[in-house]
C-alpha cells in the first residue's frame, strides 16, 4: 500500500503488514551499518 509520494514510483512511501518475520535492523537513518560501526567500540 502506498501511503505517500505516489508520484516517486518505487521511491514512494509504503506500509507493508508481515506476520512471522522477526527481523533485527541494524541500518540506521543515516545509512550507516552496525554491523560494522559498533564491534569495534566494544573489542577487547
Amino acid at each position: 500500500e502506498v501511503v505517500a509520494y505516489e508520484d516517486l514510483g518505487t521511491e514512494a512511501i509504503h506500509r507493508y503488514y508481515v506476520e512471522d518475520f522477526p527481523v533485527i535492523v541494524v541500518i540506521d537513518s543515516a545509512g550507516n551499518n552496525l554491523y560494522e560501526t559498533e564491534p569495534p567500540k566494544y573489542a577487547r
